[in-house]
């Protein structure tokens, strides 16, 4: 799943007009959504998750993908600096009204960390999706 994450964000970064065009609720999948769809069904196929919580998993997953690949889509360096601005000059006039947001800044909370935002949710979702595959005794002892 990691990896069909990994290149359902290197679609997103070819093709970003695909998140546009597929953002729309209930819409017709063409052949090659039903194919990503497809290749994550399959991927989780063995895992012992039912069909329930496979489609849980597959939107989870790609709800995850999604929004990172709007951030890197959407990701303007003018723009970003103008926020931080605007966001900086609202915080210092308003501090008391947010002091978790504000302690979080002060303390580097929004700085860039140099990791990666795919691979953190990544890791927080399938440790959470492992939790719920029923152990296998057999396989365990292999």
């Amino acid at each position: 799943m990691t990896e069909w994450a990994r290149q359902c964000l290197a679609t997103y970064h070819r093709h970003p007009w695909i998140l546009a065009a597929t953002g729309m609720r209930r819409q017709i999948m063409g052949p090659h959504q039903l194919g990503w769809l497809d290749a994550a069904l399959a991927a989780l196929a063995a895992t012992g998750l039912s069909a329930a919580q496979q489609h849980d998993t597959f939107l989870l997953l790609v709800g995850h993908v999604r929004n990172v690949g709007h951030q890197y889509v959407d990701d303007d360096e003018a723009a970003n600096e103008e926020w931080a601005h605007l966001t900086a000059k609202a915080m210092e006039r308003d501090k008391e009204r947010f002091p978790a947001l504000t302690a979080v800044v002060a303390a580097g909370g929004f700085a860039p960390q140099g990791g990666n935002p795919l691979d953190f949710g990544l890791e927080r979702i399938l440790d959470g999706v492992a939790a719920l595959i029923p152990s296998d005794p057999v396989r365990d002892c292999q």
